[in-house]
């Protein structure tokens, strides 16, 4: 083979060579870059779930305390309405004044006793 022949080979396995060398460096940096996209990934991943699993606690703990608040309520609200059921049942003002007068045209407390006016004395 002649001499420049083999200069041309030459230089063309130091091309492919060059090229090769290149390629392997861009590739180890896309590979440290996905490894640096990865780990950041997993580590959102990680804060996500546990941020997830603390908000679920927190609505199971909101869902309790609801339901714990709507029995109360019910328990009021039956409260109430026995009590409004036994207030009709009371007497009222006027009632109480009629049997005062009642009491006062049927009783002796028109009267004085002796003793009740030796004690007041």
């Amino acid at each position: 083979m002649p001499k420049e022949d083999i200069t041309r080979v030459y230089s063309i396995l130091q091309e492919l060579v060059r090229r090769s060398t290149e390629m392997n460096t861009r590739m180890r940096m896309l590979e440290q870059r996905l490894d640096g996209v990865e780990s950041r990934l997993a580590s959102v991943e990680s804060s996500t779930m546990e941020r997830t699993k603390k908000t679920n606690t927190k609505y199971v703990e909101i869902d309790v305390t609801l339901r714990n608040l709507n029995d109360e309520i019910l328990r009021i609200k039956n409260n109430l309405e026995k009590i409004n059921r036994q207030v009709g049942k009371f007497a009222r003002k006027r009632d109480v004044r009629e049997i005062e007068k009642m009491m006062e045209l049927l009783g002796p407390s028109r009267y004085k006793l002796p003793v009740e006016e030796e004690v007041e004395s």
